[in-house]
């Protein structure tokens, strides 16, 4: 296992590094030692992955209405409801708020990556997307579209 430690702009990864030619007893092991990486390094830093947020489409909506999250989260849309829920970006009907999304992706290789799922999902089904693009984006329910609701992404 590898622990990272931060430092301010330093990474430190402890390496441990055996002595074989002592003898083997109980009370005597090698300590890790520590080794300082700048971030000019050709060493990756780890990833950290944002949060994910749920928002319930039932049969009056979505809810809650609004939700603040950061750049990187991903919001999850569970139905909850016994309408189909196709959360999609605003405007209805093209879906060409959120950058790079258009209902005419739907369907083909370029819908990876649109705010708009491209299909009803049924109760008990979900959809989620992952917000990399600071802004107050609006969506709605494609198959009625006066449920709407609203992302805010610092």
């Amino acid at each position: 296992m590898i622990v990272f430690l931060y430092s301010g702009n330093t990474v430190e990864v402890p390496t441990s590094t055996p002595d074989l030619t002592s003898s083997t007893s109980s009370d005597q092991e090698s300590s890790p030692q520590t080794t300082p990486i700048s971030e000019e390094s050709s060493l990756p830093l780890p990833t950290v992955l944002g949060s994910k947020v749920t928002v319930t489409y039932t049969d009056s909506g979505y809810s809650p209405a609004t939700v603040t999250i950061k750049r990187g989260d991903t919001v999850v849309f569970e139905n909850k409801g016994s309408f189909s829920m196709w959360t999609a970006s605003a405007f209805h009907p093209t879906h060409k708020a959120y950058p790079g999304s258009d209902i005419a992706k739907c369907g083909i290789q370029s819908q990876i990556g649109i705010f708009d799922a491209c299909r009803g999902y049924g109760s008990g089904e979900s959809w989620e997307f992952k917000f990399d693009e600071q802004g107050t984006w609006k969506y709605h329910n494609h198959m009625q579209a006066n449920h709407s609701g609203t992302i805010v992404v610092e």
